[in-house]
């Protein structure tokens, strides 16, 4: 690194921000990949899928197995998505605590199934899940200019 890069990288100091629940919104608005956590059996399983924001709610299609199989007896799940950018040592993430439910009402399946929710996994067996949010919590990284060291020339 040149020392003209190494300075100016000095003048700009990491800032860890707090996310309103609105902005932890707009930002999960914006991803398309996120991270399903649950615990089946003593064992932590974190799981990537695609999703969607559905009525304040995240959807997610899965295929018929083991994580089915976990949501419908126990439902207590976290879930996370985020989005990093090594080179600018910048980034994001959000953390939910919810409910998930399989989603069976035909109306419902009938949007999910046409809309743009599209699921990466299509299979004639796609269950789709539904996590009602009950807590959410966010956090950004970002570089800015420290107010008290900036000189001009």
């Amino acid at each position: 690194m040149s020392p003209e890069i190494a300075q100016m990288s000095e003048l700009y100091e990491p800032q860890l921000t707090t996310l309103t629940r609105e902005e932890c919104l707009e930002l999960l608005r914006g991803a398309v990949v996120g991270r399903i956590g649950y615990v089946a059996d003593g064992m932590a399983t974190i799981i990537p899928v695609n999703f969607a924001l559905f009525d304040g709610d995240i959807v997610f299609c899965t295929a018929k197995g083991s994580t089915l199989s976990w949501l419908n007896l126990r439902g207590r799940v976290a879930f996370e998505a985020d989005e990093s950018r090594p080179a600018d040592h910048e980034g994001w993430s959000v953390l939910v605590r919810g409910v998930a439910r399989e989603v069976t009402h035909p109306d419902e399946l009938a949007i999910f199934r046409r809309g743009h929710m599209r699921s990466w996994l299509r299979s004639p067996h796609e269950h789709w899940v539904r996590i009602s949010i009950e807590a959410m919590s966010g956090r950004t990284l970002h570089r800015a200019p420290p107010t008290d060291r900036i000189t001009r020339a």
